[in-house]
């Protein structure tokens, strides 16, 4: 009798525990916080690969929503469209942008809202449109993977440069250029004795070069004083070549004159030169015949038959 007693007891508690958790959770669900949700959109081109449904949307890393839907855009297929619900009251600005993010680097990918500054206008749905569309922004790994083509696309001309370089063509003049080097080196090292005299005789070249440079102010203070003389000797030129054109003037009037008194002059010697030939007859009359200066000339005697 008392075993049938434990055991109902035992039932009866049993039943009046489960009631009392179904009672609490039923209490939980009905009485706890409702979250009311605005649907966005948001059209992107980058793979939603391992971005699963439900996957969070977080906003500057809060959890404000969740991914609904995901599906290829009717009107694009180029394009993924996908379906967010986020919480009323979450600052969903113009300037916001959604990106595909992946939590760590083996974690799930998650949706990540980023920016809205307080001076942008709230986003709100065009005429037309079911639901606002936020702008889609590069996520980290379409940046990675266009960062990776471009290294890819680096290392290839790279390398094509490097063929180049390398060619068959250019091995052979390295080869030449090579031989030429070891050529020159050995002609100096043959002529170092000629190569240390000239380098001598440079230095020499030198010593003397510093000691004109030496000797170039005290050339430059002559020409400077030579410089202030020789507006002093340009002016005396100046006045000795005035002088001289005041003489040659002077000689050449004289030339002039001289030059129109030779006709009077020819006229005058050749009077004294008639003169001198009469006082020469004279003389020898008068040597002849000293009488004839007192009782005049001797008559002249006839001839025969006169």
């Amino acid at each position: 009798m008392e075993s049938r007693v434990n055991y109902a007891l035992v039932g009866a508690f049993v039943l009046l525990l489960g009631s009392a958790a179904i009672a609490i959770l039923l209490w939980l669900v009905a009485g706890g916080p409702r979250v009311s949700y605005t649907h966005y959109l948001v059209y992107t081109t980058d793979s939603v690969a391992g971005l699963p449904a439900d996957a969070p949307v977080r906003y500057h890393g809060v959890k404000v929503g969740y991914v609904s839907t995901i599906g290829l855009d009717p009107d694009n297929p180029q394009r993924v469209r996908l379906l967010l619900n986020i919480a009323q009251g979450t600052p969903i600005k113009q300037d916001t942008r959604a990106t595909l993010q992946m939590q760590g680097i083996t974690g799930i990918n998650y949706i990540s809202l980023s920016g809205g500054a307080n001076s942008s206008p709230p986003l709100t749905a065009t005429p037309g449109k079911p639901y606002p569309v936020i702008k889609s922004g590069t996520s980290l790994l379409q940046r990675a993977d266009v960062i990776l083509t471009q290294v890819g696309e680096n290392v290839s001309s790279l390398s094509k440069r490097i063929n180049a370089v390398l060619s068959t063509d250019n091995l052979r003049h390295l080869s030449a250029t090579l031989a030429h080097l070891d050529t020159i080196t050995g002609a100096l090292a043959a002529n170092s004795s000629r190569i240390n005299q000239s380098l001598q005789e440079f230095d020499f070249t030198l010593r003397d070069l510093r000691d004109s440079t030496a000797k170039l102010p005290i050339l430059l203070d002559n020409a400077n004083r030579s410089a202030v003389l020789l507006p002093t000797l340009i002016h005396n030129l100046n006045r000795s070549s005035k002088n001289f054109n005041s003489a040659a003037a002077q000689v050449n009037a004289a030339a002039i004159s001289v030059q129109r008194a030779l006709p009077q002059l020819d006229l005058t010697m050749q009077e004294l030169s008639n003169t001198a030939t009469t006082y020469r007859h004279l003389g020898e009359q008068l040597q002849r015949n000293p009488g004839a200066l007192l009782y005049g000339p001797t008559p002249v005697k006839p001839g025969p038959g006169e």
